[in-house]
């Protein structure tokens, strides 16, 4: 791990740390007599991106997610944590460094070979967002990556990966999601 990533590691321990300190305080401060209150709703998590190569389809990708992940907010811009560049050779891929966070390489072999380029960003996206490769060859499943062969063209993250990425985002130790190894689209 570079010292980069040790950094926003300790960063969001130390912030974990204090915001489980922040609710110690407030739970010993309660009253004894006080009702059970209704859990807070999650609140939104916003992630930055930047794309200096497939800007048209990391928009479009933000999109979607954004569309099935009621608790994630990504957003083009601000200090980005998801960087988005082409490559040629090696196969696209995503270095995640927890969760929103990721160096994605597009490879421009991958879409000249026929791969959807917005289904290749997409699906590298999701390793930014915590979700692993899924080499089933099932064209409905985004993290089935280029197993679905170069036919498929869904871009959208099926029910069950969009609530993993929804969940993720909306919990409190979402900084602390496992981070996924991803191997190359074409895999």
């Amino acid at each position: 791990m570079s010292l980069r990533g040790y950094t926003r590691v300790l960063i969001a321990g130390a912030t974990l740390v204090l915001g489980l300190a922040g609710l110690t305080a407030t739970a010993s401060a309660a009253p004894a007599s006080s009702s059970v209150a209704a859990p807070a709703a999650a609140a939104v998590r916003t992630v930055y991106y930047s794309a200096s190569s497939y800007s048209a389809q990391a928009d479009q990708a933000a999109q979607i997610w954004n569309s099935k992940a009621p608790n994630l907010r990504l957003v083009r811009g601000g200090s980005a944590t998801i960087r988005i560049s082409a490559t040629t050779g090696g196969g696209s891929r995503a270095y995640p460094c927890g969760f929103g966070c990721a160096t994605i390489y597009i490879d421009t072999r991958d879409v000249a070979a026929g791969n959807d380029a917005l289904r290749i960003v997409a699906h590298e996206m999701g390793h930014g967002l915590g979700l692993p490769d899924n080499y089933n060859g099932v064209c409905s499943y985004l993290m089935s990556g280029g197993s679905a062969g170069t036919s498929c063209r869904n871009p959208y993250p099926n029910a069950q990966e969009a609530a993993r990425v929804n969940q993720l985002a909306g919990g409190r130790l979402a900084a602390f999601a496992p981070t996924v190894k991803s191997g190359p689209y074409t895999g």
